[in-house]
């Protein structure tokens, strides 16, 4: 909050993208470990913040050169045995195993500062 008018609050310099699990996912999850998992639909999704970019095309071009980043991110919180992951991904295998949506205001309700976890990535 900027400390004068109680309804504006800080807009973070980060676009967001919000990526979520979709059943291709599962599929292969069961085909690599022992335990079955079940696709629910609602599984929680997962928010990256990049730097501020001028548009959401500018973020949707970043994230079709880097979506192997986000891939392997998504691939360790399911699965962290690495030589089981798939080996070919494309960002047409990216949008089959997971919806994604990009977002551009990125509002702070809160007063308190910002901490990273400086243990990972």
């Amino acid at each position: 909050m900027n400390g004068q008018d109680p309804d504006y609050y800080d807009c973070i310099n980060r676009n967001a993208i919000v990526v979520k699990v979709k059943k291709p996912l599962f599929d292969w999850l069961n085909s690599v470990s022992r335990d079955e998992i079940l696709f629910s639909g609602d599984e929680e999704g997962t928010i990256y913040l990049l730097r501020e970019m001028d548009s959401i095309e500018e973020t949707d071009q970043w994230l079709k050169r880097n979506f192997d980043k986000i891939f392997k991110s998504e691939l360790i919180g399911w699965h962290t045995n690495k030589q089981d992951w798939p080996q070919n991904r494309t960002f047409r295998m990216f949008k089959e195993w997971f919806d994604y949506e990009i977002f551009s205001m990125i509002l702070d309700f809160e007063k308190t500062d910002i901490l990273k976890d400086l243990q990972s990535g």
